[in-house]
């Protein structure tokens, strides 16, 4: 009730002068009457300064008959005035006890900027915490439409840059547990990210809180983001806290495209469709219309990790209306890309002739990333139109071979469509997404699957859970070949850059098509067989290990990593794996030493520990 007396304040504060214009209005025409009708004309001067004393209650009595306009307004200017004490002192006062009851939480939320994506991601933690939240929002634009909203939801908003150190210990940084810089600039959350760690190097260890402040920036810019995670760590080497061990900053850098494109990748993944699993399988092909950011993280991610079974390369063909603007993009960013896929553009109006340059009917799987949402659903009812067309002429047709074009619910290839940010025409007409659906078109929207607690804040917890326990075991492995100590698994995690957690989030990721590819779940499921991997062939165990080497050369390549023939001194070779990125091992599989090659297969031989130790099970599929 006390915040929507406030907000309706706040709402209505252009209400407040022009009341006290009508009281001083009815008061003086009220002074004027009264004197005539007591025989005491009063001049209309005098009649307006007597009305200004009713604001003070210093207009001394009024004898005899009051006329109702005076009778109105005596009442009504002191309550005025009250008011406006009360809107006067209310917001330093409000300020200061938000202030106050801050310094004595710990363990919070800060969120910096109040962009559409934190605004949702607000939302998502809100409705899995509840009342138990405690979220901090620094805004600097006070006349932001959502401030009101956020308020009511029992978020605190500061008004103010988060920028200004003053601000960031306003909002107890020091005993937060997450900063999130979701500003629309990623120039500016990166000033936030280092504005934090400064307050952070001001402090030791024994005057801040025992905990781990997790920094979370918003970077969509490929370089920026790749830099950012290589070298942040260098970025507090006087960290006081951090070398004695005590509290520390954790950074992680994201951008939403690239998170929707990892929702897309390992969502849908060719082998869900298609048999992806022999020798004889023809190779995934991929089809990716769009020339934007999330289109390029789409080829990005889809390079990673689409390693078959069948251990054929890729294919993924661009379809973009200026296909020379995103293949010299892709081309510069990922110069050896072709050792990993087999990419091809094509213009989309050349692509949707007859016949299509394309072969269509060997089409395993869809992706649509445009930047606007009615083109997206015209585009996407285009390509199922074209690639049925295309499909009906071919009479050896692997699409038609599914015998599913009765049913187009089912038709293969699915059409997965990525909707921009911020869509307006399919949130009006959602009949929309129905319609789609019986044509196997499915719309996606990019805020709504990956602005959320799990996504952003929790990191994916599946996804980290596994790479930990990757990680860990390598550890434990260097640390008995070496003779050195091992930490804690989270101990071990931190020590590393965000850049080697990626390498080791992405095997747990391919985890899952390996795992398909045995006819296999990691579930909860209490029942059903257990996959015995002892069982396995030995001929299974060196596709797993030939599908994870060409991942993992995929992986290198796409970072920036260049061959190099081994090196003996051991210390040469570390620098320049960790500096130059230059590697041995990105040769092709039987090119590799026994051991090399054996462990490609570790990740998957793990895989029973850590569903036991994530309280899952490994079961077979269901015929």
């Amino acid at each position: 009730m006390y915040t929507q007396m406030i907000d309706f304040l706040r709402k209505y504060n252009w209400l407040f002068p022009q009341l006290v214009l009508f009281t001083l209005v009815l008061g003086t025409f009220g002074f004027h009457q009264h004197g005539a009708l007591h025989s005491e004309p009063l001049s209309w001067l005098s009649s307006l300064y007597l009305s200004l004393q009713l604001f003070v209650m210093n207009s001394g009595g009024v004898a005899g008959p009051i006329p109702l306009t005076l009778e109105v307004s005596r009442f009504l200017a002191p309550a005025l005035t009250a008011g406006g004490i009360f809107l006067a002192l209310w917001e330093p006062l409000n300020q200061n006890f938000v202030l106050f009851k801050i310094r004595f939480w710990k363990d919070h939320i800060i969120v910096c900027g109040l962009s559409r994506k934190a605004e949702l991601l607000i939302l998502d933690h809100l409705k899995h915490e509840g009342s138990t939240s405690r979220i901090v929002v620094i805004e600097p634009n006070t006349e932001h439409g959502s401030i009101s909203h956020m308020r009511k939801k029992g978020v605190i908003v500061l008004e103010g840059n988060a920028v200004d150190e003053d601000m960031l210990h306003k909002a107890n940084v020091l005993k937060a547990k997450v900063l999130l810089a979701l500003t629309n600039d990623e120039k500016i959350n990166i000033h936030i990210a280092q504005k934090a760690t400064h307050i952070y190097n001001q402090f030791p260890a024994a005057l801040v809180p025992n905990n781990i402040l997790q920094v979370v920036l918003h970077i969509d810019d490929f370089y920026t983001m790749n830099v950012f995670k290589e070298f942040h760590e260098k970025a507090v080497p006087d960290n006081m806290a951090f070398r004695q061990g005590g509290s520390k900053m954790d950074y992680h850098v994201f951008s939403i495209y690239q998170l929707a494109a990892i929702f897309m990748i390992d969502n849908f993944s060719p082998d869900k469709y298609v048999n992806l699993n022999d020798a004889g399988d023809p190779a995934a092909h991929l089809l990716i219309m769009g020339d934007n950011l999330a289109a390029q993280y789409l080829i990005l991610e889809a390079a990673q990790m689409y390693h078959f079974a069948n251990l054929k390369k890729t294919r993924i063909t661009v379809i973009a209306d200026d296909v020379n603007l995103i293949s010299s993009r892709i081309n510069a960013l990922y110069p050896f890309l072709d050792k990993t896929i087999d990419l091809r553009y094509e213009n989309t109006n050349n692509f949707f002739v007859d016949p299509c340059p394309v072969p269509c009917d060997e089409i395993s799987l869809c992706f649509l990333a445009l930047d606007d949402d009615g083109k997206s659903v015209y585009y996407s009812r285009k390509l199922r139109q074209h690639l049925f067309s295309q499909g009906e002429k071919s009479k050896e047709s692997s699409l038609r071979s599914y015998n599913r074009y009765a049913d187009f619910e089912k038709s293969i290839p699915p059409i997965k469509v990525l909707l921009p940010r911020n869509t307006a025409l399919v949130n009006i007409f959602k009949d929309v997404a129905f319609e789609l659906k019986a044509l196997n078109i499915e719309l996606l929207n990019m805020d709504d699957e990956v602005c959320n607690k799990r996504t952003i804040v929790d990191n994916r917890k599946e996804e980290d859970f596994i790479a930990k326990h990757i990680h860990y075991e390598w550890a434990r492995n260097q640390a008995v070949k070496n003779k050195t100590q091992l930490g804690s698994m989270q101990e071990e995690w931190d020590k590393i850059k965000d850049s080697q957690k990626d390498s080791n989030r992405l095997p747990a990721r391919h985890l899952f098509i390996k795992l398909r590819y045995v006819k296999a779940d990691l579930t909860d499921l209490d029942t059903g067989e257990e996959l015995d991997f002892d069982t396995l062939e030995e001929g299974v165990w060196d596709s797993i290990a030939r599908m994870e080497h060409n991942r993992w050369n995929a992986e290198k390549y796409i970072n920036g990593f260049v061959r190099i023939d081994g090196v003996s001194d051991k210390n040469l070779g570390n620098f320049l794996k960790g500096n130059l990125k230059c590697h041995w091992n990105l040769v092709p599989f039987d090119e590799l030493d026994e051991e090399t090659q054996a462990y490609d297969t570790f990740t998957f031989k793990m895989a029973p520990v850590i569903a036991h130790l994530n309280k899952k099970r490994i079961l077979k599929r269901k015929a």
